[in-house]
């Protein structure tokens, strides 16, 4: 499930249970139509993450011009930050 907020021209998207290929139109619907100073991906509370959603945030990163400052992956468990790091998003993306 995806949810989202804007606080201060920063859009700040929550994943909750999976990220996959079925989060794919509300993951959507929270960026598009509109534009951020910032953008903040929680994965808190997130527990498992496939590669349909690894592309969408490739797709994200893309929407927003591929500046990778743009946007801030958050809350990541070892298991969710093992998988970015087996595919070299910390390249790609601010983690914190």
């Amino acid at each position: 499930m995806i949810t989202h907020e804007v606080k201060d021209n920063t859009l700040y998207i929550y994943v909750k249970d999976k990220f996959s290929i079925e989060s794919f139109g509300d993951f959507q619907n929270a960026y598009m139509g509109s534009e951020y100073d910032k953008v903040v991906i929680d994965f808190s509370q997130t527990q498992h993450i496939d590669s349909g959603g690894l592309g969408m945030l490739l797709q994200l990163r893309t929407h927003l011009g591929e500046d990778s400052s743009k946007i801030t992956l958050v809350g990541l468990s070892d298991h969710i930050l093992k998988v970015f790091e087996v595919v070299n998003f910390e390249q790609l993306f601010t983690m914190a």
